[in-house]
Formats: C-alpha cells, structure tokens, sequence
C-alpha cells in the first residue's frame, strides 16, 4: 500500500483558529470543526471550512449542546480524537464530553488543574512547589477582606480569564475600589484569585507533551507595563536567560504538568523568577498567544503548531535550537480619534527586519486606552543579532508610526476640583466625571435619570429655572461641598449657571450678561444693532395685532414671527401677506404665557418678535471658544422642508465652496466676538443670502439634533469632552482646528395627520455597521401629523461613510426602503 492509500485519521477540533485546521489537514488528517459563529467574522469561518471536511456552527455558551454536537459528529463520522485548542473557557466541557467517549487523551481533572488559577495554585501549594500565598474568594466584595488578610500589596486576578482581564496590583484600600469598580462594569464574573505580589523578571515556558512525556520548546521573556495592569507590551523568544536559571523554570513547569497528570497537547506557563527562584503564575492547556509561535518559528524554525500534529501522526518532537532573536513589540499609543495615520507605514513594512506589522486603525478611527490584551493598538515581529537589538528596533518602529491624533483633552488629564453642574443630560455628568471632577449635580425634577442618581458625587433636585429657589441651593452647596466651578452644557441652565459665576467671582463678571443676550433673540437682535454688525436686518417686538401689521408695512412680506426665548423651532411661523395676520396673531395669542408642551418643559413663552425674512440656504456652525479666539469646528448643512421650520436633517461637513466657507467661517468669529462670547462651545445658525452670511440665532452651548454625534463621526472631536476639560483647565487651544475625516448624516423620520398602525426595519437599522445611532419614537397607536416643528418627529437615522454625499444618500435609502412606518 503506498502513502496515498493510508487511511487518514479523523480529528474533530473544536474552535480550531484557521491555521490550526489547515495544519492538521497537511499532516494527514481529515479534519471536523466546531466554531461558535459569533466570535469570528463569516470571512474566517470560511478560511476554516476550507481546510475542513465539515464546519459545524455551535453556541458555546450552551454546554450541554455542545456536549451533544461533539457526540453526534463522533458517532457518525467515526472520529477518532477529539481536541480543543483555542481559548481554555470552553476547554473543560469539550475534554469533559470527549473523555466519556473515549476520544480525549486528557482527563477533565488535569485540564482542571491547570487552567483554573484556583485550583492550579492550591495543587502547586499541596504539592510544595513554586509557593505562593492565596485565597480564593467567590463574591468581588470579599476581595478587600482577602486582601487586607493577605497583607497588601497583592495580585487579584479572575480565576478563569486570560489576556490580563481583571488582573490589578492592590497596594492601599483606594486600589481595592478602583479595581472592584473595574471589574464589575467589565462584566468580569469569579471566583478571584487573591494572592501575594510576585517581584522579578516575567518568562513564559512553552512545552509540548506527548504520551506524557514534556518536551520544553524554548522560554520567552514577557515585557508588561508593570503594575497595576501588567498588560504585555511584548516578547523576546529566546529569553537571555543564565542556563541555571532556564533550567530551574523548566524542571519547575514540568513538575507542574507531570502534578497535574497532563498527558498530550502544548501548554503555556508563566513565571515570575523572584530572588527566592521561579514562582509559576498561571498555565493554559494551550498554545501561546501574543504571536509567541511565529517567534519561535523565526529564530528557530521550529512551528509549534505544526508539531503538535505531526507527533499525533506518530513523528518524535525535534530538538529545538535557535539561531537568532525574535520579538513582538505591541502598541499602545495615546488613544484619540485618529486625524493621520503615519505615511511610514509602508516603509517600515519594507524594512528587512520586519516580519509583521499590524497596525488596524485608520483615519476617523477611534483608539480605545489600552486596558488589556484586547485593547492593545496592533504590534510588530522582527528578528535581531540580539534581544538588545530587537528591542532597539522595536522603539524605532514605534517612533516612526505614532498616528497624528486630532486635537482634545490629554487622554491622561486628571482634576481634583468640584464642579457645581446646572441640570444636563448623561453625556454632560460623565464628561465632568470622566476627568475626575467631584460632581455636585443640581438637576431640575422632571429632567433627572438613573444614570445621574448613581454617577453624581452629589445630587440636589431643584427647579434650577428659579432663580429665587436655585440660590440657597448654591450657596448650601458652596458652603457644605466647596465647589470651586459653576458651568452648565444645556440650554436651561446656561443663563442660571452664568448668573451664579458673577455672584461668586468666577470670570470676567460679564458672564450673566452674555449668556442672557445669546438667549434671547429681541437681545441679541438690539445688541448686533447697537454694535452696527452688518448685515443688518429690520426686526419688532409684536405687542398685538397692529404691532404685526405696522412691521408687515415696514419690512416687507414675508416675514418670520417667533418667540424670542424658545428652542428647535417652537412657535416659529412665516407670514406670507397682509391676509395672513390675522393667523399669525391667533397663533401669538395661543402661546404667550404657556410653557413649551413638548421636548423641554423648562421655558415660558413671554414674547414674541418679528423680523425679515432671510432667504438662501441655512448652516449651522459648531465653535469653541478660548479666551475670546474662536475655531470653528463644524459647519453643518441643514437638511429643510418646504411650509414648516422643522429641520429634516443635517449633514456635515456642508457642502460649501471654499468661498462661501470662508465667509461663513468670518461671519460666525466676528459674531462671537461682537456678542462677547469667550469660552466654550457655541452653535450659531446662519443663512447664506444674497446679502452675504446672515445669522439667525444664536447659543453659548453645543448644538442640538445629534450634531454632537455627527461631529465626533466627521471630525473626530468629542465636543461634550473638550467642554468639560477646557472648564477644568485641562485643555490648551489648538494650533488649528481639524479636517474632516469623514461625511455623516442624521435624518429625521416624519409622518402625517393620522394613527401609527405598525413599525418595521428599525432593529435591522440599528444593527448596521455604518449607523451612529437611531432610534424609532413611534409606536403604534401614537397619533401623528405633519412636521410644524422639531418635535413633531417620529425617529431618526445617523449614518457615517465616505463623504457627505454618501452619507446623505445612504440616509436617504435607509429611511426609504429599510424602515416603514403604518398610518392609518
């Protein structure tokens, strides 16, 4: 019989990584795999199917489904072993299942042992190896207990997770907070592993066990940040190791194994090599990660993975010797939005020495801080003479592809100061927090969220609108809490929050005044026409009939009447000609004196004004303000209908001439400036007229209607982030704003007179890569009608792509063809 005509052994692997699967496919066996569809992207599973007789799909969270899987792909393709090699979570059940069937050559119990921090440490403490103080806790509040006991500093760690999950240093009681708090919004579950503080240079020992038998492959050299964290930073395969001390970390790995009764497989060890010998950390039943095979592969040609399969086909396991030094160095850049990617990328790819080079952001991407494993910012593997001149080469690397970031806080900028905060939504209270501002909160009673009852150092509920209730609240704020800022980041609360810095010394004394003025359009109007800011346009405040009358007869038709204290487009109507007042004064006469009914309740309509009308197209302006210089950071295209003041949409960056952006740009900072606006964000709407820019209105505060969203999609810029850290003093002016690294659109769902019978395609929405956010406000039986003003709308879609023409469109064709909504 020749080769081609022996019969090929039938493995089933379970979560077997692509190349795993096209390995044991080359070493002679017909492979089976399991995978759990959503933890790899369908273009992976397909490169695994490839390499597969069959890719069965399963959900791993489901045990006992998988148990029966695992048994009935046994039975019917008479498999002859059963192996699991990828993430050791799921590695207990499969052994468990395969072992009743006879197709495992490890027992649970020494999967156990190994895998599990807890019961590893109490069989190496048992059997008077490598021994280390501990305690095993079920529940995260009895960590501070364990650890207090053990005698800080201690290692907490929980027992069955990997890639530095959860892992903390605790050196005082504050640390046990930071990392009780860590874990649970991390959703890292226990028990956890309690344990004293190993001090010394880190190794990982990589071994390869065959019929019982360890073979050592070679030991690594772990580089990490160190305490609290201890995420690696990278590796050096061989380690520069004394050989007295590379044998004393192999003959303790080994005595592990063979403690543990480990029979057949690879296995990852780490140790610590403290100043009384090696101490084990942890070990995992498989191959090491961190792209440690592929340095073993490069200094000593030697492929670990392939191996593990050629001694299943009956080959011995090779003595391994290296002829050079290989590294992985991992990144951890600031994180940021991304503005530039470095163009030294391609050439450092080029470089000789390098191997790999990862780097899987672009421009507009946001890189998260690096917390773990998984959050690190990409690596590069290269070979070196040495492991001086690998690590030499891997800070050269790094130096030449640090990604420009687009201008904001310092990802490290910290506060201790206390922040009176006027009213807000969420985002507001977690910018100021985020920074590590102590947050006393005075939020108005019907505006108040879960959220902001546990995130608030302090909460006072108050209707802040009042200024004669709000005071006392201040000062008994001022003189229990000693804030130190008074700010606001909503409307309602800008002018309160203003009046209160003046009272207490806070800025130029002049706060209260602007604030009311950029409020207030009859002020603002009268201040631009006192400083003669052009273009000037005519404008009345409306008393009665006649009043409306006299300045139809001055100005012209048509013209704009609209409360002069409001928002989003409440109570702004258009009056055509002399036979349409008598509708707009009913319609004057309805709001004076009642609260906006929809959207916020927080304002009264007391007056209303007149004034021409503007024609032309109509953009919105973000800015931010420092010390009375203004950058624009945005300008936004305002989406319109015919008939009503209700914006549809907007999309940004406008599209706009490179002119006309500059004119619009110049008319927005001579505005500011004119209405003495100094600090912080600013939203201005204005209408390019035949006349040239023209504004609008105008506000002191970040714009509304998602614009946030859409600027931190287009530009990258957190605006709710840069307004809190430029209160603090935690942010400098940048030397200019910047660009646009993509185009985004928000579109706004309308319907007309009628009853919402049903709903379809929103969740479908949601779940699309390119959508920001949406939502759908109408349910059935919701009475609608046709858009008046902004809260009339029944949803909203925001997307982000390429530019802004490809946002729109795709806006367009999602509210289109992907959501419907029924009106009977």
């Amino acid at each position: 019989m020749t080769s081609s005509d022996t019969p090929r052994r039938r493995l089933l692997m379970v979560m077997p990584y692509q190349q795993l699967a096209r390995k044991a496919t080359d070493a002679g066996f017909d492979v089976w795999s399991i995978w759990d569809p959503t933890m790899q992207t369908a273009e992976y599973l397909d490169q695994v199917a490839e390499n597969s007789r069959e890719l069965l799909l399963a959900d791993f969270t489901d045990t006992r489904a998988l148990g029966d899987l695992i048994a009935g792909t046994a039975a019917e393709h008479r498999i002859e072993l059963v192996l699991c090699l990828g993430n050791e979570d799921i590695q207990l059940p499969v052994v468990t299942r395969a072992r009743e069937l006879g197709l495992s050559p490890n027992h649970p119990d020494s999967i156990r042992r190994i895998n599990d921090k807890s019961e590893m440490r109490a069989l190496l403490n048992g059997g008077g190896l490598s021994p280390v103080a501990a305690v095993t806790v079920g529940d995260v509040g009895d960590v501070g207990e364990a650890a207090l006991g053990l005698g800080l500093p201690v290692i907490v760690k929980p027992a069955a997770l990997s890639g530095s999950r959860g892992v903390a240093l605790l050196r005082d009681p504050a640390d046990i907070d930071r990392w009780r708090h860590r874990v649970t919004t991390g959703g890292h579950g226990g028990p956890y592993v309690v344990e004293e503080y190993l001090q010394g240079p880190e190794f990982s020992v990589e071994t390869l066990t065959v019929e019982g038998k360890h073979h050592v492959i070679g030991i690594t050299a772990k580089r990490t940040t160190g305490a609290p964290g201890f995420i690696e930073t990278g590796h050096v395969f061989p380690a520069p190791l004394p050989e007295v001390d590379a044998e004393a970390l192999t003959t303790l790995v080994t005595s592990l194994l063979d403690l543990a009764d480990y029979r057949f497989g690879p296995a990852h060890t780490e140790v610590v090599l403290t100043s009384s010998g090696p101490r084990i950390i942890e070990s995992q039943t498989r191959i090491g990660g961190d792209r440690i095979p592929a340095l073993i592969r490069l200094a000593a040609d030697f492929d670990i993975e392939a191996e593990v399969f050629r001694t299943l086909a009956g080959t011995e396991v090779p003595e391994v010797r290296a002829t050079r030094s290989a590294t992985v160095g991992f990144f951890g850049f600031p994180p940021g939005v991304i503005a530039e990617v470095s163009p030294e990328l391609e050439k450092v790819r080029g470089f000789p020495f390098v191997d790999t080079l990862h780097f899987p952001f672009a421009a507009g991407d946001r890189m998260p801080v690096t917390e773990d494993s998984f959050t690190r910012h990409g690596f590069v593997i290269l070979t070196a003479d040495s492991p001086e001149q690998a690590a030499e080469r891997v800070e050269t690397v790094r130096s030449l592809i640090v990604p420009a970031l687009v201008p904001g806080p310092a990802a490290d900028a910290v506060t201790d100061r206390t922040v009176l905060l006027i009213g807000g939504v969420d985002a507001h209270l977690e910018a100021y927090t985020r920074f590590g501002a102590r947050v006393v909160l005075l939020q108005h009673p019907d505006k108040l969220t879960p959220y902001q009852t546990e995130a608030a150092h302090v909460l006072l509920v108050v209707d802040y609108t009042d200024w004669e209730t709000l005071l006392p609240f201040a000062e008994a704020a001022r003189r229990v809490y000693s804030w130190d800022i008074v700010t606001s980041l909503t409307e309602g609360g800008l002018s309160p929050a203003a009046r209160l810095a003046d009272l207490f010394g806070q800025g130029d004394g002049r706060r209260h005044e602007v604030s009311v003025r950029m409020r207030n359009k009859m002020l603002m109007r009268q201040h631009l026409a006192a400083k003669g800011s052009a273009p000037s346009i005519a404008f009345s405040t409306i008393t009665d009939r006649a009043s409306l009358e006299d300045f139809g007869r001055r100005a012209g038709y048509p013209f704009i009447i609209k409360p002069t204290d409001t928002t989003a487009g409440f109570g702004v109507t258009r009056v055509t000609s002399e036979e349409d007042l008598d509708r707009a004064w009913r319609h004057v006469e309805k709001l004076l004196g009642t609260r906006t009914d929809r959207g916020s309740t927080l304002f009264r309509v007391t007056e209303f004004m007149a004034e021409e009308y503007i024609d032309g197209p109509e953009f919105s302006v973000e800015a931010f303000g420092f010390d009375g210089r203004h950058h624009v950071l945005a300008i936004t295209e305002k989406l319109v209908g015919s008939g009503h003041f209700a914006e549809l949409g907007h999309a940004v960056p406008a599209r706009l001439s490179t002119v006309d952006h500059a004119r619009i740009v110049a008319a927005v900072e001579e505005h500011l400036g004119v209405m003495g606006v100094l600090d912080g964000p600013s939203h201005t709407e204005i209408r390019l007229s035949d006349r040239g820019p023209v504004v609008i209105e105008s506000h002191n505060r970040m714009g509304g209607d998602f614009i946030i969203e859409l600027v931190a999609a287009a530009y990258g810029i957190d605006l709710p982030a840069w307004s809190a850290a430029h209160s603090l003093g935690l942010m400098d002016m940048p030397d200019h704003p910047p660009g646009p690294l993509a185009g985004a659109c928000v579109r706004f769902l309308t319907g007309t007179h009628g009853v919402v019978t049903a709903v379809h395609g929103a969740d479908r929405i949601a779940a699309r890569p390119e959508v920001i956010t949406s939502s759908v406000s109408a349910r059935p039986g919701r009475r609608t009608r046709p858009p008046a003003d902004n809260w009339d709308r029944l949803g909203h879609v925001a997307v982000r792509a390429f530019d802004t023409t490809a946002a729109v469109e795709l806006c367009e064709r999602l509210i289109r063809e992907e959501i419907r909504i029924e009106v009977r």
